[in-house]
């Protein structure tokens, strides 16, 4: 494969690109080395490629994150609550109505969510898009399914109020049902954190939001065993030191996945703020 010759600096983040493949990326921020050329032999491919509107496409990369933390906050009042009725021995209706608030505060924010991650990421972007490929897709679609899911869970709870034991199961392992579009977001968002670190020369916060997504993944996984197994534990089998042992798992990982989210809001507003600094001069 033929090799750079000449000393380019990278478009990314001024690598020299010398003896870099023609074909391969930039070693430190994954540009291809193709785009640097491109940019080099002509200025005005630079003004093709930019964003149209960075700050319409900041707000998306902050939305989706925090849309997501408000979601697990609102929906961990309630579990949070019966855990502490459980374990004083007393019991309150207040638990259930923070639960539903949760399920319709969190169904608005990714509602919005939605509408943002669609203007963020309109047609005029197409070099965004390009980027993005089949992770735009996937993203709008998580947040789509995790929207059909809560308006699930909201009607069956108004419809199966009357039968006590189903009622309970479904407010348990409500967590677990939104997991798979929690993940699916999750995993495509990493994918814009990727490019959109790379655009805004933020690669380190970029890493460490990534790396922190697959930690989230893991946390999802464990809040979703402790939600299945509670209500099997403690109405099919009759072991409650075992379900409140299981209670006591999804409240604790549920605590950490909230700390999760906040680190990665915090990381995707350094982002955004990098997205919006004016552009790097570049050496001729």
């Amino acid at each position: 494969m033929p090799k750079l010759s000449s000393h380019v600096r990278c478009d990314g983040c001024k690598y020299d690109l010398h003896g870099c493949d023609l074909l391969d990326v930039c070693p430190e921020c994954a540009l291809a080395v193709v785009t640097t050329l491109a940019g080099n032999s002509d200025s005005q491919i630079r003004a093709l490629v930019a964003l149209q509107r960075p700050h319409r496409v900041a707000i998306f990369l902050v939305a989706v994150p925090l849309a997501c933390l408000l979601a697990a906050v609102v929906q961990s009042a309630g579990p949070m609550i019966a855990f502490i009725d459980f374990m004083s021995g007393q019991t309150s209706r207040f638990a259930g109505q923070i639960r539903f608030f949760g399920w319709a505060a969190s169904c608005v924010f990714m509602a919005l969510a939605f509408a943002i991650a669609y203007f963020g990421l309109l047609a005029s972007e197409f070099s965004l898009r390009a980027e993005m490929r089949k992770w735009r897709v996937w993203l709008n679609g998580g947040l789509l399914l995790w929207i059909a899911t809560l308006i699930t869970i909201i009607t069956c709870s108004i419809g199966l109020q009357s039968q006590e034991w189903i009622m309970d199961s479904l407010k348990t392992s409500a967590p677990a049902l939104q997991l798979p579009a929690f993940a699916i977001v999750l995993i495509s968002y990493r994918r814009l954190l990727m490019v959109c670190g790379r655009r805004s020369q933020a690669f380190r916060e970029a890493g460490a939001a990534r790396q922190n997504i697959n930690l989230l993944i893991y946390t999802l996984g464990l809040v979703a065993l402790g939600a299945f197994a509670s209500p099997i534990l403690l109405h099919k089998l009759g072991w409650d030191v075992a379900a409140l042992l299981s209670d006591s798992l999804v409240v604790v990982e549920s605590g950490v996945l909230i700390f999760g989210l906040s680190y990665l809001v915090a990381n995707a507003w350094w982002i955004a703020r990098s997205l919006l600094l004016p552009p790097m001069k570049f050496e001729m």
